[in-house]
């Protein structure tokens, strides 16, 4: 065998013992555009341009809350029959909830108090996936 059939081998080798690991590796992104929200005031139009992004790293089962002030931890939870939904605690007690259905339909949900006083919120809208 020469030296480079040798170093062909190794080379194919390799790569072929990394591939699997390269296989089950994936990143899926997010991206929720919501329009509409309701508060204990009523049903509003969203003004602002709210959106939503989370990045999931299928291979170690963790997902992030992606955004203009970083990346935060999120808990994933797959719905048995397809969807997704995404739970964020924030300090003092605020609870924020994302579902997403299989269809990209999809819920933001603010479980917040303010002041001693509890300020709910739900935001209406669609996710796209890739």
């Amino acid at each position: 065998m020469t030296m480079k059939t040798a170093f062909a081998f190794l080379l194919i080798l390799s790569f072929l013992s990394i591939a699997p690991l390269l296989a089950f590796s994936e990143t899926v992104t997010y991206t929720c555009q919501y329009e509409a929200y309701s508060n204990e005031k009523g049903l509003h139009k969203v003004v602002d341009d709210f959106k939503l992004v989370f990045v999931v790293d299928t291979s170690k089962e963790a997902a992030h809350l992606v955004s203009s002030r970083g990346k935060f931890s999120v808990e994933m939870l797959p719905a048995p029959n397809g969807g997704m939904t995404f739970i964020e605690m924030i300090d003092g007690g605020k609870v924020l909830s994302t579902s997403i259905d299989k269809s990209g339909k999809s819920v933001h949900s603010r479980n917040i108090i303010l002041e001693g006083q509890i300020s709910p919120s739900q935001y209406y809208g669609a996710c796209s996936k890739r």
